[in-house]
C-alpha cells in the first residue's frame, strides 16, 4: 500500500467561497429591464456547489435564473423573487475549467423588494495551508 495522505496538497484545508448579487433600492438601475445581466466571474479551478435566490421583501423582478451563458440557467433555475423566502433549483455541480461568466436572468424590471442571488464554489486549488487532523 502506499500512503499518499501527505502527498501534495491532499489533506490542506480548502475553503468555500461565497459571492452574493445583492438587488435591492441602491441596485434598481442596474436591473432595469427583464435581461441577461453579466454579475460576476468565477475564478479558475473552481467547482460551484450550490446557487439559489433569497427574497427578504417581495419583488416584481418575477422569475430569477443563473447561468454560464446568456439565457442560461446551468447553475439555477425556478428561482422566484416575488416570494419572500429561499427559491431555485440548483442546476448541477460545475467545474469552472478557466474561469466562467455568472449571467442572472430576471423576467421583469427591478422596481420594489429586496432579493440576493447566492452561488456556493469551492477553489480546489487553493489551500489555506493549514493540514487536516488525520490518525
Amino acid at each position: 500500500m502506499i500512503d499518499n495522505t501527505r502527498a501534495g496538497s491532499v489533506h490542506q484545508k480548502k475553503g468555500v467561497s461565497i459571492m452574493a448579487v445583492q438587488v435591492d433600492s441602491e441596485q434598481y438601475a442596474n436591473y432595469a429591464a427583464a435581461d441577461d445581466y453579466l454579475v460576476g466571474i468565477l475564478p479558475d479551478n473552481a467547482i460551484i456547489t450550490d446557487a439559489y435566490v433569497f427574497t427578504q421583501a417581495a419583488s416584481d423582478a418575477g422569475a430569477v435564473t443563473l447561468g454560464t451563458t446568456a439565457g442560461g440557467s446551468e447553475v439555477m433555475s425556478a428561482g422566484d423573487s416575488t416570494a419572500t423566502g429561499k427559491s431555485g433549483t440548483f442546476t448541477a455541480a460545475t467545474d469552472t475549467g478557466t474561469g466562467k461568466s455568472l449571467y442572472m436572468g430576471i423576467a421583469a424590471a427591478a422596481t420594489q423588494g429586496e432579493f440576493v442571488v447566492i452561488v456556493e464554489y469551492i477553489e480546489y486549488t487553493l489551500n489555506t495551508g493549514n493540514l487536516t487532523k488525520i490518525n
